[in-house]
């Protein structure tokens, strides 16, 4: 159970997705958003152990607009039925709708696949986009 549109997919990371995730993650206005955990400057380094780490995850997974992998989302803090929903974006693609469209198809195959009842998202103050998408899909937010 994984997306694909004619623009977007949503699939298990593989070798390779290296380059074009070090490319779009590196950007401090997305570092700016995330929580202490994500790396900025965000290096093919780190974008090197964040595959391998999730070559074979089935919490964290790439999101590809039209080729490119332009950032992730993904489930953190899985605990029982409950767990944390994290998507990050190359400012290039906000306002777009990609966050939600991903946001959505984590949230559905959590559910479906997991068995995770209830999310939450770690939102900083001030990113009102993740606010809105959390909002619409119900998700608990956390400061």
């Amino acid at each position: 159970m994984f997306y694909e549109s004619n623009d977007l997919i949503i699939r298990p990371y593989r070798t390779g997705d290296e380059p074009s995730l070090a490319f779009y993650s590196n950007n401090r206005l997305i570092a700016a958003q995330m929580q202490s955990w994500f790396p900025s400057p965000f290096t093919y380094d780190d974008a090197l152990v964040w595959v391998a780490d999730n070559l074979q995850s089935n919490s964290n997974f790439p999101i590809i607009y039209y080729g490119d992998v332009i950032g992730n989302v993904g489930l953190r803090n899985i605990s029982g039925d409950s767990a944390e929903i994290v998507v990050w974006l190359g400012p290039d693609f906000w306002k777009k709708g990609i966050g939600t469209r991903a946001c959505q198809w984590m949230a559905d195959f959590a559910k479906a696949e997991l068995k995770i009842s209830r999310l939450s998202a770690a939102i900083k103050s001030g990113n009102i986009a993740a606010e809105r998408i959390a909002n619409a899909l119900g998700v608990r937010i956390e400061r």
